[in-house]
């Protein structure tokens, strides 16, 4: 046999022996992801009758969310490309509008002003964030032990602790949002929010036939509390708190 016959069989062994070894990466890799959602959905399984986390659930996989109210089927989803770019022109006519007002307080003033009364809110930013990372770390700990076939008795523990840190963030966040419930910031995004509320409200008038259930945003203002409201603003927060906390809509 020749050396260019050699050389070429060493190239094509060699070239064999790499696929085999990228073919069996390629398993492995499919493989731990299998695993992997597997391990999310029992952990999400775990947490199903936590009501919040199952709206949210249900959001992710639908961009939407359906339920009925006598007898009527109403969603609410995601705001499309269109309703965000109205929605960002209306946060800057409003952001200007409240600039102009002497009696309205940024968020970093009424910070500093909080402050001086003893009040201290980026400690509460602080401690959120604590939380939220402990929160993290039992997650990725619980799902560490359900990949281990942990005993039911130790998984519990886990979700006894995440539950209790997610009370403890709920609270501080309600503390927070009441502190600054009339900074410019805030009154800014519930503006924001209300009218996103409104777009994204719509009632069935037939098969995948929808319309806004109120004709206008002044109508949607106008409406007197009532399950429907409650139920709208309740899934819409899901869908549209993303969207609010972003640099845009």
């Amino acid at each position: 046999m020749t050396e260019a016959k050699k050389t070429e069989k060493k190239v094509d062994a060699a070239v064999e022996e790499a696929k085999i070894v990228t073919e069996e990466k390629i398993l492995d890799v499919e493989t731990e992801r299998k695993v992997n959602e597997a391990t999310a959905q029992k952990v999400r399984d775990m947490f199903k009758d936590n009501e919040a986390m199952a709206l949210t659930e249900a959001a992710i996989q639908n961009n939407e969310i359906v339920f009925e109210i006598e007898g009527k089927t109403y969603r609410v989803r995601k705001a499309n490309f269109q309703e965000k770019q109205d929605a960002n022109k209306y946060r800057m006519k409003i952001y200007v509008e409240l600039l102009r007002d002497k009696d309205c307080l940024l968020e970093k003033d009424l910070r500093k002003l909080y402050k001086e009364r003893g009040i201290d809110v980026d400690d509460i930013d602080k401690q959120i964030m604590g939380l939220s990372n402990q929160q993290q770390k039992l997650l990725f700990d619980l799902g560490k032990a359900i990949k281990e076939n942990k005993p039911k008795a130790e998984l519990d523990k886990y979700k006894e602790e995440v539950t209790t840190l997610m009370q403890s963030i709920q609270g501080l966040s309600t503390e927070k949002q009441q502190l600054l419930e009339f900074s410019l910031e805030n009154r800014v995004m519930m503006e924001v929010y209300s009218y996103l509320i409104w777009c994204v409200a719509e009632v069935s008038i037939g098969e995948n036939k929808w319309q806004r259930i109120w004709a206008t945003q002044k109508e949607f203002l106008n409406t007197t509390p009532n399950k429907l409201l409650t139920e709208v603003t309740r899934n819409a927060t899901v869908l549209i708190t993303e969207d609010l906390t972003s640099a845009a809509v």
